[in-house]
């Protein structure tokens, strides 16, 4: 199921990419409990979208409420929620006349749950 909607994610990606001159960019990164993606679609110059995808991958139960801040050069996203079978996909934000991430930015990912906190360098692959 979490394979299916991270597919499904890509393929969104992708056919958006083709149908416009927009074009996707994706931020990875990976610690021993956590997968992040932020996949930003540039639009124009000044103006993109974006959403946050967190999977939980660690081997201990799954937790059930997370706090999550993904912090940009241009701002960040952040919340407080219930995973949904280990996933996060939040809805997409965007900004129109606002400074665009850039392809070598340094993006990081901060998840808190429980009693632990770890936090993510996400990179452009």
């Amino acid at each position: 199921m979490i394979k299916r909607a991270l597919m499904l994610l890509l393929i969104s990606s992708i056919l958006l990419t083709a149908c416009s001159d927009s074009k996707v960019i994706n931020f990875e990164g990976k610690s021993d409990n956590w997968q992040v993606i932020y996949s930003v679609n540039l639009l124009d110059k000044n103006s993109e979208s974006s959403k946050v995808t967190i999977k939980y991958i660690g081997v201990k139960p799954i937790p059930k409420k997370i706090k999550y801040s993904v912090e940009t050069a241009t701002g960040n996203t952040s919340g407080e929620t219930h995973l949904k079978n280990g996933v996060l996909v939040t809805g997409e934000s965007s900004c129109s006349g606002c400074s665009v991430t850039q392809e070598n930015e340094k993006i990081t990912a901060t998840i808190t749950w429980k009693d632990e906190s770890e936090t993510i360098i996400l990179k452009n692959h």
